[in-house]
C-alpha cells in the first residue's frame, strides 16, 4: 500500500505544501480577500516559507534510507501547525471571514492527514528494521 510508505507520505506532504505555497505566492490578494480582512503580505511570506518547507520535505523523502529523525521532525512540525490552527482562528476571529475559517480548517485537516501518514510510515519503518535485525 503506498500510504504506508514513509517516502510516499513525505512526498505527498511535499506536493501539498508546494501547491499551497504556490497558490499563496501567485494569488495572495485573492486569497486574502476571501479570508476576510487579512494581509496579503502575510500570505506571500507564508507561501514562500511553504515552498522552502516542501523542498526540505522532498529532500528528506528522496534520501536512501529516509532518515527517521528528520521524518519525525517534519511530523512534529506538522502537528505544531495543526495545534496552532485553533489559536490562530481564535486570535484572528475579528479579521477572518467564514471562508477564512473554512480554509484554515481545511488546511489543518490536510496537514493532520500528512502527519498521520508519516507517523504510520515511521512505525512501519521501525517494524521493518526490527524484523531485519532479528533475521
Amino acid at each position: 500500500m503506498p500510504w504506508t510508505s514513509l517516502k510516499n507520505a513525505l512526498l505527498f506532504n511535499a506536493a501539498c505544501s508546494a501547491l499551497l505555497g504556490a497558490a499563496l505566492l501567485l494569488a495572495p490578494d485573492v486569497l486574502a480577500s476571501l479570508m476576510g480582512e487579512f494581509s496579503s503580505l502575510i500570505l506571500t511570506i507564508l507561501g514562500g516559507t511553504l515552498l522552502f518547507f516542501a523542498a526540505d520535505v522532498a529532500f528528506v523523502a528522496t534520501r536512501q534510507p529516509v532518515s527517521p529523525g528528520l521524518a519525525k521532525m517534519i511530523t512534529v512540525a506538522d502537528l505544531a501547525w495543526v495545534l496552532a490552527t485553533p489559536v490562530v482562528m481564535l486570535m484572528g476571529a475579528p479579521w477572518l471571514s467564514f471562508w477564512g475559517h473554512v480554509l484554515l480548517l481545511d488546511v489543518a485537516l490536510l496537514v493532520a492527514f500528512c502527519a498521520l501518514l508519516q507517523w504510520r510510515g515511521l512505525q512501519r519503518q521501525v517494524l521493518q528494521e526490527q524484523q531485519g535485525a532479528g533475521s
